[in-house]
């Protein structure tokens, strides 16, 4: 299995983060989703899911972010796959989970953009977002709006093959 992305040195474009427009925004947050390509999908895949996660996020706030989580894309077994721009806000076949503005610490509520993608926003520098894809047998037992530990859970029980890419949000 492989991702493919059409971006100049696996930079994520600044209209899918920091630079987005005020209409792909939305409480001072990028929510607009960056296209990709799965292929080489494994023939008995039923399902695809995948996450985006910031692990340079550690020394800003002391965990790693959750920028994306998706479950149970049906594949119809075919061995590509395109994951559109804007996904996370126009296509309703799949499971959304909640990123990390889903947390009670923060002082401002941004309940509206915890169900979806938010896209790269980096404080300090450069940041390195791991996106990995996995290869299910079998739907995820999740409801929408789940969050990435019970994710991480179900994925191992059904998962055939995953694969991942490492991209890069500029500060």
């Amino acid at each position: 299995m492989k991702i493919n992305v059409n971006f100049k040195n696996y930079t994520i474009p600044a209209e899918y983060a920091k630079g987005a427009s005020m209409q792909d925004s939305l409480l001072g947050n990028p929510i607009k989703s960056f296209p990709f390509q799965i292929c080489e999908i494994p023939t008995n895949t039923k399902y695809l899911a995948f996450s985006l996660i910031d692990h340079d996020a550690v020394p800003v706030c002391g965990f790693s972010w959750i920028h994306w989580v998706v479950a149970n894309i049906p594949t119809s077994h075919k061995q590509l796959i395109n994951i559109p721009e804007n996904f996370s806000r126009t296509d309703h076949k799949h499971l959304s989970g909640k990123n990390s503005f889903a947390t009670p610490f923060l002082e401002t509520d941004l309940s509206l953009i915890e169900n979806n993608y938010v896209g790269p926003t980096p404080p300090d520098r450069d940041h390195h977002y791991l996106l990995k894809v996995y290869a299910l047998k079998d739907k995820l037992d999740l409801k929408n709006h789940f969050y990435f530990n019970d994710f991480l859970e179900q994925v191992n029980l059904v998962s055939l093959a995953s694969c991942e890419i490492k991209l890069i949000g500029k500060y």
